[in-house]
C-alpha cells in the first residue's frame, strides 16, 4: 500500500450485504467511516436526483435536531456530541450536492477529513452500480489510490430481499404486505417490469462494467456468502491493506421483513435469473452452497 490513503468504494449490490459491511468497517480501527454510510455524490450528479437527495438530507437534518433537543434536554452529553457530529455529517453531504459536479474535491475531503492515522476512508453507496463506465472510471482515477468492492449475494435471495424492501415502500391502505410482495416478484419476473430491481442485481453488466473502467488490483469482487465471514473478512482485509479483524459470528446481508417466497416462485426466479448465475460461476468460479441451491432449480 502507498503512502496514501486507500479509498473504498463499494458499489453493491442493493440488498447483498452493504450494511454489514459498513458495521464491520466502522468498528475496523483502520478504517474512517462517516456516520453516512450511502454518501450518493455520484449517483446524483450523474442521473440529476439533487432536488430528492437534498430533501431527503433535509428531513434527516430536521430529525437530528429533533433529537439533540431531547438529548440536550436529558443532560446526555456523549448522546448530543453523537448527535451534532451526525448533522454536521448531513450538511457536509448537503454541501458537496449543492456544487454539483465541481463538489469532487469537497467530497474527496469531506471522506479523509478525521482520518487521522487510519489507512482506508470509505463510501458504500449501492447506487454507484448503476453508473456509467466513463464515470467509473472517473472515479478510479480521483485520487491515488482508490479501491471498489462489490458484494454479489445469491440472485434469488437478493431479488427477493429487494422485492420485500419495494413491497414496504409501495404498501397502500388496506394492502397486505405479502400479497404486495407476491404480485412485485410477479411483475419482475413473468413481465420484466420493476427494472429499477433487476438492474441493481444484473451482475453481468455491473460486473463486466467494472472490470472494464477499474485497474484488475484495484478491484475486489466476491460473493456476499463468502466475504462476510471469517475467511473471506481475510481477503477483504488484505485488499484494503489493512489488519484482519475477526468477527465472532457471520455478518449477515440484512433479511429485511420475513416472507416466505413459494416453491413455485423460487423456481421461476431461479429460471429468470439463469443468466446470471452462469455468468458468475463461469466467470468467478465455484459458487457457494446457497446459490447452488437454487441453481439446481433451473
Amino acid at each position: 500500500m502507498s503512502g496514501d490513503p486507500a479509498i473504498m468504494i463499494c458499489a453493491g449490490a442493493t440488498k447483498a450485504g452493504t450494511s454489514s459491511l459498513y458495521r464491520y468497517l466502522l468498528d475496523h480501527p483502520d478504517v474512517y467511516a462517516r456516520s453516512i454510510k450511502e454518501i450518493h455524490y455520484f449517483d446524483t450528479v450523474d442521473f440529476d436526483t439533487y432536488q430528492y437527495q437534498l430533501k431527503t438530507l433535509a428531513r434527516r437534518r430536521a430529525d437530528l435536531e429533533r433529537q439533540l433537543a431531547a438529548a440536550e434536554a436529558d443532560l446526555d452529553v456523549w448522546k448530543s456530541l453523537n448527535i451534532q457530529r451526525q448533522i454536521a455529517d448531513v450538511a457536509a453531504v448537503m454541501s458537496m450536492l449543492e456544487r454539483g459536479e465541481d463538489g469532487v474535491e469537497e467530497y474527496l475531503a469531506y471522506l479523509l477529513e478525521g482520518l487521522d492515522e487510519r489507512k482506508v476512508a470509505c463510501d458504500i453507496t449501492p447506487g454507484y452500480a448503476l453508473l456509467s463506465e466513463e464515470r467509473l472510471r472517473r472515479m478510479a482515477q480521483m485520487a491515488p489510490d482508490v479501491r471498489f468492492v462489490f458484494l454479489m449475494r445469491d440472485p434469488v435471495g437478493r431479488l427477493w430481499s429487494h422485492v420485500r424492501m419495494q413491497a414496504i415502500h409501495q404498501l397502500q391502505p388496506g394492502e397486505q404486505i405479502s400479497d404486495k410482495a407476491h404480485r412485485i416478484m410477479n411483475r419482475v419476473v413473468k413481465q420484466g417490469l420493476e427494472t429499477q430491481i433487476t438492474s441493481r442485481g444484473d451482475y453481468v453488466a455491473i460486473a463486466e462494467k467494472l472490470k472494464r473502467a477499474v485497474p484488475e488490483d484495484k478491484l475486489l469482487v466476491g460473493f456476499t456468502e463468502d466475504l462476510l465471514t471469517g475467511e473471506g473478512l481475510k481477503t477483504l482485509c488484505a485488499f484494503l491493506g489493512i489488519a484482519e479483524k475477526p468477527v465472532k459470528k457471520e455478518l449477515r446481508a440484512h433479511q429485511g421483513v420475513k416472507l416466505q417466497l413459494s416453491d413455485k416462485q423460487r423456481r421461476e426466479a431461479a429460471e429468470f435469473l439463469a443468466p446470471q448465475y452462469a455468468y458468475v460461476e463461469k466467470t468467478f468460479g465455484q459458487l457457494p452452497s446457497r446459490w447452488q441451491a437454487n441453481m439446481a432449480r433451473i
